[in-house]
């Protein structure tokens, strides 16, 4: 190769130099062995050529000699490439460059080109000589390293499973964005499957992989030069808008939407699919990349948080209960570390036979700033799964030492209740752990009450939840079904699901006075489970008239602040004592 460059250097000092016009067989004789060399005239038409140029080209001196030099072309080159090297070498000056070319078979070749213009005593352009060096090869090995690169950038760039770009393509995507460009808007909207966990874990990877690309195949079609999709991790999927008009990016959210709503089928069920979505606009001249993701997935937070299926547009208040929520958890956290944070009793009283009292146990802070506050007051909180866990453990580890000063003070109970969540079920030892817990108390287990709510049933793992409460049940373990009709499918849980007692919402036995509706749901809730041979207790008492209208009802037990306030373990034998219980029931009930 550095031959063939000194040969050229050499033929084209001796072409600039020369002193008259063309000298064919001397040129081509020094240049035939290394270079490609061919002479035109003004208008492009051969004058010669050197065997190289046959070999090269495929075509023979005679079919070359006399015909235009756009018969090589191969339409590789735009008209402005073409123009530009005439206009270059039509004022006399050396032109260089790569050309592509067609051979007579019609194969193409790379020629690393100069075309030196030969000019006249006179100063004018008379011809044109180009040397040329067959650069096929190494054009070939950059084409393939150019193919080789881009193949590789694109599976660096795209997602494996769903073939859209991934969370790295949508960084830069973003990134590039923000860097171009000043004028107009930018939308980053979040989006998140809400039925995909249940189907990942209820149907199996399978189904969760189909889900997932059929999602993909339906964002893609929104893609366009200024809506960029991407998926950047699990079932979350990342959309980037951009445009003149933010009132646009609202409509196009909404229309994604109502796509993702569609009915999914496995081997064995039909899934109704839904997302969330979470989004933000700004001008782009204001948008901050880390500013913009944080926005984002506080929105997709606030529409997930808010009942799934919706889109919610960032507001700085979303900022403020996030953080409103970790300062909460974390004053928590302090409350189980000084001990601020305690477990009360209520009694749940029988009405068949009065003197039988079981309690349920309920998680209470006192608070620094308030009253004794209840977890209603903090719902917060338990939208942490752990620090969830963590509370559940120490209320059951807490009712099980109560459960000993009871008995130590010959405090008779049936039963104390504990409220549970599916979180206490996300291992498989739920029932390893109380019961290890009872026996380390001297605690028996059919002393011992679980209330769990229907939507426990609505998790992922509900089978292994059912597993569980079956193997708890047979130990001896109460299982209640608390706020029994503010769930989903009620009816099909007391056919699915192992319970002893079912426990009617308070908002219906608040009802009961004043509507026919919700006396009716309540008596036919009572027919019902008690055709089961189950309990049921109404929670929630208020006044006299709704014991009396209970026990016409023959609802088993009852519950409520009326009757006695939550106390702590220390105050329950007076709060026995102050009960009128026995005042408020019609005399053909009282004990004799």
């Amino acid at each position: 190769m550095e031959k063939q460059e000194d040969d050229f250097r050499r033929s084209l000092d001796y072409v600039k130099n020369w002193p008259q016009g063309p000298r064919d067989d001397f040129v081509l004789h020094a240049l035939d062995c290394s270079a490609i060399v061919a002479i035109t005239d003004t208008r492009g038409r051969i004058l010669s050529v050197n065997s190289r140029f046959e070999e090269i080209s495929g075509y023979t001196r005679d079919e070359l000699i006399g015909n235009d030099h756009r018969m090589l072309r191969s339409g590789q080159h735009d008209r402005k490439f073409f123009r530009e090297m005439y206009r270059t070498i039509a004022s006399g000056h050396v032109w260089h460059g790569e050309i592509c070319n067609r051979r007579r078979d019609g194969s193409l070749y790379w020629v690393d080109t100069t075309i030196v213009p030969h000019i006249s005593e006179s100063g004018k352009v008379t011809s044109y000589v180009a040397i040329r060096f067959d650069i096929t090869a190494r054009k070939q090995a950059e084409n393939h390293l150019k193919s080789s690169r881009q193949k590789l950038q694109h599976a660096v760039n795209t997602d494996f499973l769903t073939k859209i770009s991934n969370r790295l393509h949508f960084s830069h995507t973003l990134r590039k964005t923000l860097r171009q460009s000043s004028a107009g808007y930018i939308c980053l909207a979040l989006l998140d499957i809400d039925t995909f966990k249940t189907i990942n874990d209820t149907s199996g990877h399978d189904s969760g992989d189909r889900l997932l690309r059929k999602v993909a195949e339906k964002l893609q079609s929104f893609q366009n030069d200024s809506c960029f999709i991407a998926r950047i991790g699990g079932d979350e999927f990342a959309i980037l808008l951009t445009g003149d008009c933010p009132a646009l990016f609202e409509k196009i959210l909404l229309e994604i939407h109502e796509q993702m709503r569609f009915s999914f089928r496995n081997r064995t069920m039909t899934h109704a699919c839904t997302v969330s979505i979470g989004y933000v606009r700004v001008p782009l001249v204001d948008a901050r990349e880390k500013a913009l993701l944080k926005c984002a997935d506080l929105a997709l937070y606030a529409a997930k948080t808010s009942g799934r299926n919706r889109i919610r547009e960032y507001h700085p208040v979303m900022e403020e209960k996030l953080d409103h929520a970790a300062r909460l958890r974390r004053r928590v956290q302090t409350g189980l570390r000084n001990q601020s944070i305690t477990v009360f009793y209520q009694p749940i009283f029988s009405l068949s036979t009065p003197g039988n009292i079981s309690f349920e146990a309920l998680l209470h802070w006192d608070h620094p700033q308030h009253r004794v506050l209840s977890p209603q007051h903090f719902p917060e909180v338990f939208e942490d799964p752990r620090l969830t866990l963590t509370l559940n453990t120490f209320v059951t580890r807490q009712v099980m030492q109560d459960m000993r000063k009871l008995r130590e003070q010959n405090i008779r109970f049936e039963r104390i209740a504990i409220n549970i969540t599916s979180c206490d079920f996300e291992g498989s030892d739920f029932f390893r752990k109380v019961a290890l817990l009872a026996g380390e108390m001297n605690i028996p287990l059919t002393s011992l009450a679980l209330e769990i709510t229907e939507n426990i049933f609505s998790r992922p793992h509900h089978r292994q939840i059912e597993q569980e409460l079956d193997t708890l049940h047979c130990q001896g373990i109460q299982i209640s079904l608390d706020d029994f009709g503010t769930g989903f499918a009620s009816l099909t849980h007391l056919k699915t699901i192992t319970f002893d007692a079912v426990k009617i919402n308070r908002a219906f036995v608040a009802g009961l006075e004043r509507h026919e509706t919700d006396a009716a749901i309540i008596r036919g809730v009572i027919d019902i489970v008690h055709s089961l041979g189950r309990k049921v207790v109404a929670e929630g008492i208020g006044n006299a008239t709704q014991v009396r209208a209970l026990l016409e009802m023959e609802c088993d037990f009852v519950q409520g602040d009326f009757l006695c306030e939550a106390v702590p373990v220390m105050d329950i034998p007076a709060a026995l004592e102050k009960i009128r219980y026995q005042a408020l029931l019609p005399p053909a009930a009282k004990p004799a």
